[in-house]
This record gives C-alpha cells, sequence and structure tokens, in this order.
C-alpha cells in the first residue's frame, strides 16, 4: 500500500505530532501508541511506517509487544486478502486516463518543460507513464526512487505484522479497501495531481536524507520531528491532506470504535500519521467520549 511525493512518502512512511497535551506520549524512545478500553475490550493504536530498509534493523521492542498481547490484528488494508492481479488492474482502471490523454496532456508546455527537467536530473523518464493520470506518476516516482533507495513494503511494519499472524493463526482485518486507498488520490483534481507530481519530482533527489531522519523519528516516538516534517508539508496541501488524512481518519472511526464492543485484545495499526494532529483518529475518538492512553 501506499508512495510517491516526498511529502506522500513522508506520509507513508509515518507521522507528525499531536497538538493535544494531554494526548502527548509519556514515553520516547518506541513508536507512538495509544490505549483505550470497555468492558471486556482492549484497543491498541499503534503508528506504523509502511516501507523499511534492511539497514533500519529489528522491528522495536513495541511492536512486537503490543502484537503478542493481541488477539486480532487490525491494519488499513487487510493484506494477506490482496490479490496482486486484481490490485494491478485496479490501479490501471482508476490510474490511466480513460480518453487517450498522455500525462503531458495535464500541463501547460512551461509546467511540462519543468516537470521533463526534474525527471531527467532524478534519472526518469516521464515518457514511461504514458497516459498515466499525475497522482498515479506521482506516486510512482517516490515508489521508484525507495526502491532505488532499498526500501521495501516487504520489510515495512504491515507486512511484517501479517506475516507474524498468518504464522500464529491469528486473525486480520482491513479498515478500508484498495480502492478506498486509490480513490483518495483519483478523488484530487487536476492541479492538485499536478501539484503532487512536481513535488514528488523536486524531492526525488534528496528523499534518500529525508527518508533515513524519518526512520529514526519513527523508531524513537520523536513527535517534535514528526510534527515539524511531516504534518506541515502535508497541510500545505489543503486538497491532499482533506483527502488521504482527514476523510480517511473519520471513515475508519466507526470500525474502531466497534472494537470496544468485541471482548478481547485488539491492536489497530495505521500510518503513524493518522495518530496525530488536530484531525488525528486519536483526537476524534476522544471527541466521542473514548478515554485514549498515550503508551
Amino acid at each position: 500500500m501506499s508512495t510517491a511525493h516526498a511529502t506522500f512518502a513522508r506520509a507513508l512512511l509515518c507521522t507528525a505530532a499531536l497538538v493535544l497535551a494531554g494526548l502527548q506520549p509519556l514515553h520516547a524512545g518506541q513508536p507512538l501508541a495509544w490505549e483505550t478500553s470497555r468492558g471486556d475490550a482492549t484497543v491498541y493504536l499503534l503508528g506504523s511506517i509502511h516501507l523499511l530498509p534492511e539497514e533500519a534493523g529489528p522491528l522495536p521492542e513495541r511492536v512486537e509487544t503490543l502484537y503478542e498481547r493481541a488477539d486480532t490484528l487490525v491494519m488499513e488494508l487487510d493484506l494477506a486478502a490482496l490479490d496482486p492481479v486484481e490490485f494491478q488492474q485496479l490501479v490501471i482502471a482508476l490510474g490511466q486516463a480513460p480518453d487517450g490523454r498522455q500525462l503531458a496532456d495535464y500541463m501547460d508546455d512551461e509546467t511540462w518543460a519543468h516537470a521533463q527537467a526534474l525527471a531527467d536530473e532524478a534519472e526518469l523518464s516521464l515518457q514511461l507513464f504514458g497516459g498515466a493520470k499525475p497522482w498515479l506518476a506521482a506516486l510512482t516516482v517516490t515508489q521508484l526512487r525507495l526502491a532505488q533507495l532499498g526500501y521495501s513494503p516487504e520489510l515495512g511494519l504491515e507486512y511484517q505484522l501479517t506475516a507474524w499472524a498468518q504464522r500464529d493463526d491469528k486473525p486480520v482485518f482491513g479498515l478500508e479497501t484498495a480502492e478506498d486507498q486509490l480513490r483518495a488520490f483519483d478523488g484530487l483534481d487536476e492541479p492538485a495531481q499536478v501539484a503532487l507530481l512536481i513535488e514528488s519530482l523536486e524531492e526525488a533527489a534528496r528523499i534518500e536524507e529525508e527518508m533515513a531522519r524519518l526512520v529514526r523519528a519513527w523508531q524513537q516516538g520523536d513527535a517534535d520531528f514528526l510534527e515539524a516534517d511531516l504534518l506541515g508539508a502535508m497541510r500545505a496541501s489543503d486538497a491532499l491532506y482533506q483527502a488521504v488524512v482527514v476523510d480517511r481518519n473519520r471513515a475508519w472511526l466507526d470500525g474502531i470504535e466497534g472494537l470496544l464492543d468485541e471482548p478481547g485484545t485488539h491492536l489497530v495499526v495505521v500510518g503513524a500519521l493518522h495518530l496525530v494532529g488536530e484531525h488525528s483518529v486519536v483526537r476524534l475518538l476522544a471527541e466521542r467520549g473514548l478515554e485514549m492512553n498515550p503508551l
């Protein structure tokens, strides 16, 4: 799941920080997490990072501890149920222009020339994207760049947790579908999609250093750094922030709160971006009357 301009890549990889002092995590040095309970049910919310490089090492202790406590695992997507062929067909259906337009047709001559120059600097060819919509080209640019740097979803938190759950025969559920995720980007208007592509190309050259800092911040639960580096960048684009963060956060609330009606311990793992800030899942659940205790 989840990747594209450095702002989006950072969002995929991780997170920002709480503006609510009362919900500030108490212990630094581990990924951000919260706990809430009702009756015989407990829900842990854990901020994830979707891609990691091998040099990141083993997952932090908190991840394994919360997983071991959990009876069920809930993530943005149920990766075990994701069919690669169907997903690729979905990407093509949503990400390719249906009217024969080419990527260049979404931009004026000046913007296209700028995009080509940035792509050349990053040793990429925009001609490879053919009739892709700008949002898909943007995601692919950063996906390719991160792959070059050794970042892999298979090393990310969700894939590793999915493997553990399959090994342990632990139930896994998804909060949304792959189509839900892709439509968040496909729903952006064309200027927002073009801006996303340009930013992805602009940041391709410096993404290596930024990603290394982000991984360290996620591992250490460095909320101050994550707020300054990620949440501010995401909010610079109102359309992107609304589609990728706010709308999805609100869509997940019923599913997460509903876990409190199911006895047992449930581990909810989402991109840490969704657990912080004024529109975070943490704050929205607190506004529903749930007691959100930082770990």
